[in-house]
């Protein structure tokens, strides 16, 4: 492992001291493109490119020690109709996910919540597909979505690796196939209504099997393309209310995010009993709070999220995920992002295979932002109990992920 985290390392340091000046400076690698890309912004057209690759090792416990590498490379286009078309308040978006390497979680630390939030099946897929429509304070979006963009997220996660710190476990444990999430979504609809510039209120219904297979088979779906309404497996919906105030942050309070939420599929499950069970929901509340404020929006920020399930027939009764992320914490690097994060999953108390009580994550990372477009991050988890498994001893798990944006 140690030369594959040097070679990462020198290969980013190598491009970042070699490099013209002007790519040090530039938000993306490939530049303006003689100009065309500002003439189809101005347009209103937005291409996106970005690709992460990461090692991990885990050191000690889960199922096996040893060294995996991953990545991931995702293409977008954003079009916003009004510039393009003369369509008042509306936007379109179609991208693309490559996603590759092993997999740390199946490979060497057999935990459920997921060492990486990147870790997927290997395969080039259509993403996202849909179209979006301002009409004053209603909103709505429709086409191949990802409800955890919108629904259940924090401000402040996003900066771990671990997968439960972004889609909340107490859902994508609970519902089939993980649901209509990274990294695949489905046909569905959102509706939002902004109250105020802070309140507001939101629903969304999604095809109930983003994989087409109730047995999890992700080779049916694989490029995302596979489209099928009505194959018996329900819809998904989900619901949020809250109050945004980062939405108009002055630049000189201690803004906050509070929403509850709740999520229901309307499926048959498996009950630990041996029976069914019609439809599986659960509830969560979310708080994101700005602590400390410096100049130039560095800072201190906290989170806390606690959501439930039905505990007949859920692999999670309840999980909960906080943590705490410092944006500038060291002097002389105001775009470092350092993180702390803990997570608790409680399995439901009636399962009957092998496992305890609960799985549980504490992580370490800090992301070190070479230039505008190039970022290093380490990262250090334990997982206490992968799975939950009497038989897998605690993980300690080390991480390595560079980011480019192109």
């Amino acid at each position: 492992m140690g030369r594959i985290i040097t070679s990462i390392i020198y290969l980013c340091g190598v491009f970042a001291l070699t490099a013209q000046d002007d790519i040090l400076d530039r938000e993306q690698l490939s530049g303006d493109w003689s100009g065309k890309r500002s003439d189809w912004a101005a347009a209103g057209y937005e291409f996106t490119f970005n690709y992460d690759v990461e090692v991990f090792r885990n050191n000690s416990g889960g199922t096996s020690k040893g060294t995996v590498i991953d990545g991931l490379g995702y293409g977008a286009l954003d079009i916003d109709l009004e510039k393009a078309a003369g369509w008042d308040s509306a936007d379109f978006r179609v991208s693309t996910l490559w996603t590759h390497g092993a997999s740390p979680t199946s490979k060497h630390v057999g935990d459920e919540l997921t060492v990486s939030n990147i870790d997927a099946y290997d395969g080039l897929r259509l993403y996202e597909v849909w179209i979006g429509k301002t009409y004053g304070r209603n909103s709505v979006r429709f086409g191949n979505l990802l409800a955890d963009e919108e629904f259940g997220g924090t401000e402040y996660g996003g900066v771990f690796f671990n997968a439960a710190f972004g889609q909340p476990a107490f859902w994508s444990a609970n519902t089939l196939n993980t649901g209509p999430a990274f990294n695949v979504p489905a046909l569905g609809f959102r509706y939002r209504r902004n109250f105020t510039d802070t309140w507001y209120a939101q629903a969304g219904v999604y095809d109930g099997d983003t994989f087409d297979s109730a047995g999890g088979d992700a080779t049916i779906n694989q490029h995302g393309t596979h489209f099928e309404l009505g194959n018996g497996q329900g819809w998904t919906s989900l619901y949020e209310i809250g109050r945004n105030g980062f939405n108009n942050d002055d630049g000189a309070g201690l803004p906050g995010w509070y929403r509850v939420g709740a999520w229901h599929h309307s499926t048959s499950f498996a009950k630990h009993d041996g029976t069914n069970g019609e439809g599986n929901w659960g509830l969560y509340g979310i708080a994101d709070k700005m602590l400390w404020r410096e100049e130039g929006g560095q800072g201190l920020g906290t989170f806390i999220r606690l959501g439930t399930a039905q505990r007949d027939r859920s692999r999670f009764h309840w999980v909960l995920d906080t943590g705490l992320s410092y944006t500038g914490l060291l002097p002389g690097r105001d775009d470092d992002v350092a993180g702390l994060g803990f997570v608790y999953a409680k399995h439901a108390g009636d399962i009957t295979d092998a496992v305890k009580s609960h799985e549980a994550v504490i992580e370490a990372t800090y992301r070190i932002q070479l230039t505008p477009a190039i970022y290093l991050q380490p990262d250090i988890q334990w997982v206490n109990r992968p799975s939950g498994d009497i038989n897998t001893s605690d993980a300690l798990v080390f991480g390595l992920r560079a980011g480019f944006t192109f």
